[in-house]
């Protein structure tokens, strides 16, 4: 009894401790702001913009002058003389002579076809609803210049036009309430959906957890369920990253026992794959699998963290993965509650983990529970909250 009590207490490597932070840890990663657009996102995103690169490069020549002289002849030149300008102007003042710089270039460039020229026109457009939003707090007039960035390129079959088309959508998004943002999600997800373009295809699964992340219950498994079918036999590295978050998604918001199929969905179709990404999503796959099987069967739940120490049995470095530290500290801890001999994690953790801040202080109080039936360990357990008084106020 008294061991039984001293775990609930203090049993803090727990794998009911473990949930809220690998979970979390999901659930960030595929919220919309990390996956549709940024926090800051009222900026010109991923470099797509190459009057961005040429003014920098401009600004580092010795000759200036002498470089944009040589381009007055040209529609190109114009424009980068025109971008120039409107940098220069900062101040709250210049806005207005700023923006009418823009519109000049949104002028000379609306009937071009060319791929670089459309990408300045897309570029004045985004500095102009930048200068709305975050200036003259006009979001109509931002939404107005997305917009327009939206409609002429749309129909374009130019994958770098289209990045700049999806960027133009997820900045719209940050000035909408949510039924507004749904129907631009849809916009995107439709237009994209039956591309074989791999980055075009990831931006169809951003839009879509994205989507999901604003819905509710069965609504939200039904959009992974999509992304899975989307992507069940792809070949590709990065759809089959993609693939494995909508199954990730998908088991969290599962009764136990369809999210262990789930789970055993990634371990069995990824178990053999000998990339090193792809083993931490197995591993990761046999942790959630884990957590789940505690209150049904502790002895599985310890089969599949010892799949996790098997994954690392051969890595020169068996730390670099949180999901070895787990294993080996949660199989412990399982062992102690089950009565189950522990000595082979208890030498992983002394070979392998004494270095780990935190690992130290769990092992020392697992080892307090593991004597507890035999010994009065008041005197133990006070000496160890003085030694490890940071890590014990932590929880």
């Amino acid at each position: 009894m008294l061991k039984n009590f001293l775990f609930s207490v203090f049993a803090i490597a727990s794998l009911f401790s473990m949930k809220s932070t690998f979970f979390d840890n999901n659930l960030k990663e595929n919220s919309p702001k990390e996956i549709i657009y940024d926090t800051d996102s009222i900026r010109i995103i991923e470099g797509d913009i190459d009057f961005k690169d040429e003014i920098e490069n401009m600004d580092n020549r010795t000759n200036i002058s002498k470089d944009i002289s040589s381009k007055k002849d040209t529609l190109r030149g114009d424009i980068q003389l025109l971008f120039k300008q409107a940098s220069s102007l900062t101040d709250e003042e210049s806005y207005k002579e700023a923006l009418e710089t823009y519109n000049e270039i949104i002028k000379k460039l609306k009937d071009k076809t060319d791929v670089k020229l459309l990408k300045d026109f897309a570029g004045a457009n985004f500095l102009k609803a930048y200068i709305y939003i975050n200036y003259l707090q006009d979001n109509m007039k931002a939404l107005d210049a997305y917009n327009i960035v939206i409609d002429r390129l749309k129909d374009s079959n130019n994958i770098e036009l289209l990045k700049l088309y999806f960027n133009a959508q997820k900045n719209k998004i940050l000035l909408l309430d949510n039924d507004e943002a749904i129907y631009v999600y849809d916009e995107i997800i439709d237009k994209f959906k039956n591309s074989s373009n791999v980055e075009l295809l990831k931006m169809f699964a951003q839009a879509e957890n994205a989507k999901a992340y604003l819905l509710e219950g069965n609504s939200k498994v039904e959009i992974y369920d999509e992304i899975i079918d989307k992507f069940k036999n792809t070949q590709n590295r990065e759809l089959q990253k993609v693939l494995i978050d909508a199954e990730f998604s998908k088991a969290y918001l599962l009764a136990n026992q369809e999210a262990l199929e789930v789970y055993d969905d990634i371990i069995n179709r990824f178990e053999d794959n000998d990339d090193e990404e792809f083993k931490e999503y197995v591993a990761d796959a046999l942790f959630s699998k884990s957590y789940l099987l505690m209150g049904e069967d502790k002895e599985e739940a310890m089969e599949m963290l010892d799949k996790i120490i098997d994954i690392y049995k051969d890595s020169q470095d068996k730390t670099s993965s949180k999901n070895f530290e787990y294993a080996v500290i949660n199989n412990i801890e399982l062992a102690l509650i089950i009565n189950s001999d522990d000595t082979q994690y208890i030498d992983l953790a002394n070979e392998y983990l004494l270095e780990i801040p935190d690992t130290k202080p769990q092992l020392e109080m697992l080892e307090i529970l593991n004597n507890a039936q035999d010994t009065n360990q008041d005197e133990a357990l006070e000496k160890w909250k003085r030694r490890y008084g940071d890590f014990y106020n932590s929880f």
